[in-house]
C-alpha cells in the first residue's frame, strides 16, 4: 500500500486528481480478490493492481471517464467467455470495482497521505478508510492507534488514538467511531448509517527476524520486502551489519547471538529464519527461538544436520513436539541450490503461513 501513497502523495503534491480503484466484492476465479488496489491518473495505472488483464484494462478507462467528470464510480463486471481467455482463466466470476475520485488540490488528503506513510514506517497500528458507497462518498480516512497498540486486542480508552479525513460532525463518523473495533479490521467492509467503508490494515502485524547476513539473507531480504513483510537481519559481524547489503529492510542490527533476548522481543505473529555463519550459531539461536511463542521458524541446512542438532537440543531439554515447530531444511523443496533460488522458496513458504494455506511445523521429525 505504500508504493500506492508514494504515487498518490506526488501527485497531490504537483495538484493533479487521481482515481483510486478499490475491488470491493468478487467471486469465482476473478484475478485478485476483495481489497486488491490501483491509483490510476490521465496517464494510465499509476501504481497497484488489481489482476491485469481485461478487468484492469477496463477499470483503466473507466478511472479515466472519472476523472474527466470528477465524480466516483462502481462498476460490477461479469466475465465471460472472452474476458476469461483474455486473463487466462479456466471458469468464469464477478468483481464489483469501486472509483473513489480524489481532488489534487486537497491539502487535508495530503497531510493524511503524509501521516499514513509515516505510521507505515514506523509500523504504528493504523487502518485506512474508504468510503466505497454507490454517492455521497466521503473519501479516505485514516484510523491510527498509540504506539505499541497490539492490534488483535485494542485498548480504546488509552490515550492516543486519531480518526482523520471525514467531517468530524457527520453521522457516519460519530457511528463508526461508536464502534472502534469495526475500524481495526484487516481487509473488510462496514456499513454504517447507509455508507459502505472498506477498512484496511496498513501494518500488518508480525516481523521477519532474519539471523545471520550473509549470502541467503541479503537475497532474501528484497524479496520478502516486495511481498511486505517488515524484516529485521541481526548479525554479530560489522561488515554484515550494513544496510546497503538488504535493500528494503526495516532494520539491521548488530546482535549477540548467545543472548538474542538483548536485541530483539520474538512476539507469536513474527516470522524467524536461522542462517548465520555456522552450526553452532545456528544451533544456540535455534535454542533460544524455540522458547518463544514465534510464528515461523526456519532453519537452514542439510537433514544430516538436523538429525545431529536435534538429538543435541533434546539433551538441552526441549521435546520432539517443540522440535516440530523448527522447519528445517527451511524453504518449500523447489529444488533450488543457488541464494536467489533459495531465497524464493524460503519467501514462498512464509507467505503460505501467512496466509493459511500451510501449517509452520516440520513435515516430521527426523530421529532414528
Amino acid at each position: 500500500m505504500d508504493l500506492i501513497f508514494k504515487s498518490l502523495q506526488e501527485s497531490l503534491e504537483r495538484g493533479e486528481d487521481t482515481v483510486l480503484a478499490t475491488v470491493t466484492a468478487s467471486s469465482g476465479a476473478t484475478p485478485r480478490g476483495e481489497g486488491a488496489r490501483m491509483l490510476v491518473d490521465r496517464t494510465g495505472r499509476l501504481a497497484g493492481t488489481i489482476g491485469g488483464g481485461a478487468v484492469e484494462y477496463r477499470s483503466i478507462d473507466i478511472a479515466r471517464a472519472a476523472l474527466e467528470q470528477k465524480r466516483s464510480d462502481i462498476h460490477q463486471f461479469i466475465l465471460n467467455k472472452n474476458q476469461i481467455e483474455d486473463i487466462g482463466m479456466i471458469c468464469g466470476g464477478s468483481a464489483t470495482v469501486h472509483y473513489l475520485y480524489l481532488n489534487g488540490n486537497n491539502g487535508e488528503l495530503l497531510s493524511i497521505v503524509k501521516e499514513a506513510r509515516d505510521a507505515i514506517r514506523e509500523r504504528q497500528p493504523s487502518w485506512l478508510v474508504t468510503d466505497v458507497s454507490e454517492r455521497d462518498q466521503l473519501g479516505l480516512a485514516l484510523f491510527t492507534a498509540p504506539a505499541g497498540t497490539n492490534p488483535a486486542d485494542p485498548d480504546f480508552t488509552s490515550e492516543g488514538w486519531s480518526f482523520r479525513g471525514f467531517p468530524a460532525e457527520h453521522p457516519c463518523t460519530r457511528a463508526l467511531l461508536d464502534d472502534k473495533r469495526a475500524l481495526c479490521q484487516r481487509g473488510h467492509s462496514v456499513s454504517k448509517c447507509g455508507h459502505t467503508f472498506y477498512v484496511e490494515e496498513l501494518v500488518v502485524p508480525g516481523v521477519v527476524y532474519i539471523f545471520g547476513g550473509g549470502h541467503v539473507a541479503q537475497a532474501l531480504v528484497p524479496v520478502l520486502a516486495h511481498a511486505h513483510f517488515a524484516v529485521v537481519v541481526l548479525d554479530d559481524r560489522e561488515e554484515f551489519v550494513a544496510p546497503e547489503l538488504f535493500p528494503g529492510a526495516y532494520d539491521v542490527r548488530m546482535c549477540d547471538l548467545d543472548h538474542i533476548d538483548r536485541s530483539v522481543a520474538i512476539g507469536p505473529d513474527d516470522f524467524v529464519c536461522i542462517m548465520t555463519r555456522g552450526h553452532k550459531n545456528d544451533l544456540d539461536v535455534e535454542d533460544q527461538v524455540l522458547k518463544t511463542d514465534a510464528r515461523y521458524i526456519g532453519v537452514i541446512g542439510s537433514r544430516h544436520k538436523i538429525k545431529t542438532v536435534d538429538g543435541i537440543l533434546m539433551e538441552r531439554g526441549h521435546s520432539a513436539a517443540s522440535l516440530e515447530r523448527a522447519i528445517s531444511p527451511i524453504g518449500l523443496d523447489i529444488g533450488g541450490e543457488t541464494p536467489e533460488e533459495i531465497s524464493i522458496s524460503i519467501a514462498a513458504q512464509m507467505i503460505a503461513v501467512r496466509s493459511g494455506k500451510l501449517e509452520p511445523k516440520r513435515p516430521g521429525i527426523l530421529h532414528g
